[in-house]
């Protein structure tokens, strides 16, 4: 990858498995402005239980440097305690009083230590971590066997936190507050151009991932002045957009295939902010319901610009979480969201509804020929008779209706079932061809020499981890044989990042051979 892809990862990586907690953290925090002082004297700002809960709503911005060290430290398999240690000095009380005085403070006595306060910070976590990675590769490399238990950690803490205090934390808030700067600064230009130019564009910033390029500063903006007008805003007016376009194809359309698709898709995007099933499933494949949902963002991320609209909260933006944009101070921006969202809500449908075409989708015809076309391409020969496939994964079988992911649940990337996986392997079901492992090693595309394409996608929203629990024994193109061992993976890690380990398995060809049975947890085609 290019350093531009390989540094919107590493900022991916080290982010998404925080989202938990940094959404919660956020919604507390909004939930104490419209239950605590302001509303009938509740919760006094002074009273134990205020305290208590603001503490709570404010640890996951806090401790972003710890929480930032632990997550990067998995993405660059180095030890994860070491870069927890050394990022914890940050915000050690001692070291925030040290370097929060007037008084010139040195290391050694001769090395001067920029004044600064670490809190909450991003990058300086993800430099020194990044650092750490390469001293403990170099020191490994020096240490004898019989003292690397002892001996190896000294040395790399040693190393790793002056360098850090001296030289990468001041580093990485300069980096932090420029990149801060140059975003407020497009937005200060012309705060509706530059609203309606990244709403109106969002989801294919989305798609390529470029939207965690401004997460860290989205956490700088909410830590110091309190609240962000970028991101936020624009994630709402996108994600309202794309419910709406696709609540758009479902009312049109009369193709029930697509009607099955475009419901639970929409209502993902507007109660939950989930997009992907609506973007892949319905309006970027549709193409014109997503120009729709462009456009009505565009509008929406305007008047945003105009009313200059701030989020209070990092909660993906949607109906469930408009509490987000409750603020202390401004009353209207509640009312400016609300209207917001029902202008996008409303402009993407009846944008989507005029421009989708009501055609009903012909029915596919049936083959009944023993060679047909499969929907790569490829000649698929499907002997007589019954072919049974079992299943790759070991574990309990369910119906993919019960996966909790409706893009694979409605069917639309292909016929099979799921398995709760009791043994982190896949094994090959068939003689065929890998014809595709993904990047981050959570997904294989199989293909048997009979011309039957398999999907196999081990666990749900496991792309985010990065490849980190996978362990792949087979690449693109390579031959393998019936029971050979092809990845394996670590159920209890993917089950602390809090990723589903529901594995989907489907036949992603299925229509080409006329359909695929489940029989004794068997995929069943023909007979």
């Amino acid at each position: 990858m290019n350093p531009f892809i390989t540094a919107l990862d590493f900022i991916s990586a080290c982010m998404s498995p925080l989202f938990p907690a940094i959404i919660a953290g956020g919604l507390i925090k909004v939930l104490l402005v419209i239950f605590g002082p302001t509303l009938l004297g509740v919760m006094s700002d002074t009273s134990d239980t205020y305290i208590l809960m603001n503490a709570l709503g404010d640890a996951p911005f806090y401790f972003l440097p710890v929480t930032i060290a632990f997550t990067a430290s998995r993405k660059l398999n180095c030890n994860s305690y070491l870069a927890v240690m050394v990022a914890s000095v940050l915000i050690y009380p001692n070291v925030i009083a040290l370097l929060g005085g007037e008084t010139a403070t040195y290391l050694f006595g001769v090395i001067p230590v920029a004044h600064g306060s670490y809190s909450a910070s991003i990058i300086p976590a993800m430099l020194s971590t990044i650092f750490l990675k390469y001293v403990e590769m170099l020191v490994d490399r020096f240490t004898p066997d019989w003292s690397k238990n002892f001996l190896k950690p000294l040395i790399i803490v040693v190393i790793t936190a002056p360098v850090t205090l001296c030289l990468l934390a001041p580093l990485g808030t300069i980096l932090g507050n420029v990149l801060h700067l140059v975003i407020n600064s497009v937005y200060g230009f012309a705060p509706w151009l530059a609203m309606l130019i990244l709403a109106g564009v969002m989801p294919f910033i989305v798609m390529a991932g470029m939207h965690w390029a401004f997460l860290p500063t989205a956490l700088l903006a909410l830590a110091d002045p309190g609240y962000e007008m970028m991101l936020i805003p624009a994630m709402l007016c996108s994600n309202t957009a794309q419910a709406g376009a696709t609540f758009g194809v479902a009312f049109k359309t009369k193709d029930q295939a697509m009607k099955q698709i475009a419901f639970p898709a929409g209502i993902s995007a507007l109660l939950a902010g989930v997009t992907e099933p609506a973007m892949y499933g319905v309006t970027l494949k549709l193409k014109k319901p997503m120009v729709a949902a462009c456009i009505a963002s565009g509008i929406s991320g305007f008047l945003s610009g105009l009313v200059q609209l701030k989020g209070y909260g990092l909660a993906t933006p949607c109906l469930t979480s408009l509490v987000q944009f409750v603020s202390p101070d401004e009353r209207n921006n509640i009312i400016f969201a609300i209207g917001i969202f029902a202008l996008s809500l409303f402009l993407s449908f009846v944008l989507s509804f005029i421009m989708t075409k009501d055609e009903k989708k012909p029915e596919a015809s049936v083959h009944t020929e023993s060679t047909t076309p499969s929907a790569a391409g490829n000649t698929v020969n499907i002997p007589d008779g019954k072919v049974e496939i079992p299943s790759p994964v070991k574990g309990q079988v369910i119906s993919l209706s019960e996966v909790k992911d409706s893009t694979f649940a409605s069917g639309i990337l292909g016929e099979g079932y799921a398995v709760i996986p009791s043994e982190g392997k896949v094994y090959a079901p068939f003689d065929g061809v890998c014809e595709n492992v993904s990047d981050t090693l959570h997904a294989l595309g199989l293909r048997s020499d009979q011309g039957i394409e398999m999907l196999i996608h081990v666990g749900l929203e496991t792309v985010a981890l990065n490849g980190a629990p996978f362990t792949a024994y087979i690449h693109n193109g390579e031959r393998f044989r019936k029971g050979e061992l092809l990845l394996e993976f670590d159920i209890e890690a993917i089950r602390e990042t809090g990723c589903e380990i529901q594995t989907p398995i489907l036949i992603t060809n299925a229509e080409a051979i006329g359909g695929v049975n489940v029989e004794d947890e068997k995929l069943v085609i023909g007979g």
